[in-house]
């Protein structure tokens, strides 16, 4: 009896020692995202190499590269701006992008902002506008703008990046939004807008000097 016991003993003793050892082996395979720098995102974009065949990808390919590249003057800009907004909304939790609508160049007046009923119809009233992204626009449609958005998001997902790492850095995960902290989002909608656009006009002129295309 004395020997089973003993035997049992050993066998527990030796897996115990097992599980620990194994325990112990167990290494944190935990990664950290790689740090994320705005300016070095941009450099990236305005050494990107842009070809004909990347203008008609941008369009959907419904028109062939000359007529494309002149599209992209317009297509471009609207569709940064579309992106821009699209994060601003979500990263105040307001109403997704309405469908497109008749272009109205009235300014809202200082009364229209002080009566707006809501935060989302302060926004609304603030939110930039552009005739390009109406039904008034002479150049594109809604869906020219949705197309070339998917491939911007495909091709550079640093610009999506860039605008939401900006606006949680002002929103900081506040649950209430004020007024003045939608005018600061916009500006800073505007900042981003600015460089990002930069970055793909230099990115053009890239392609016409150096770059060659198979």
């Amino acid at each position: 009896m004395l020997a089973i016991f003993f035997i049992c003993f050993c066998l527990g003793t030796n897996v115990h020692a097992g599980v620990i050892a194994t325990t112990s082996t167990i290494t944190d395979t935990t990664t950290t995202s790689p740090p994320f720098y705005e300016d070095a995102e941009l450099k990236k974009i305005t050494e990107t190499c842009f070809f004909d065949s990347d203008f008609e990808e941008l369009t959907g390919y419904t028109v062939r590269r000359s007529i494309a590249y002149w599209l992209a003057v317009t297509l471009i800009p609207e569709s940064v701006a579309t992106i821009g907004l699209m994060e601003l909304r979500s990263t105040l939790n307001l109403e997704p992008l309405p469908p497109w609508k008749p272009y109205s160049d009235t300014e809202p007046s200082d009364w229209d902002f002080a009566s707006a009923p809501s935060i989302q119809a302060y926004y609304d009233l603030k939110e930039p506008r552009s005739i390009d992204r109406s039904l008034d626009s002479t150049s594109l449609y809604e869906h020219n703008v949705t197309t070339a958005v998917a491939y911007l998001d495909k091709r550079f997902p640093a610009i999506r990046k860039i605008y939401r790492r900006r606006f949680e850095k002002v929103h900081t995960y506040k649950k209430l939004i004020n007024r003045k902290e939608i005018d600061q989002m916009i500006e800073e909608y505007q900042e981003v807008f600015k460089r990002v656009t930069k970055a793909l006009e230099k990115m053009e002129q890239v392609t016409s000097l150096e770059c060659e295309e198979d």
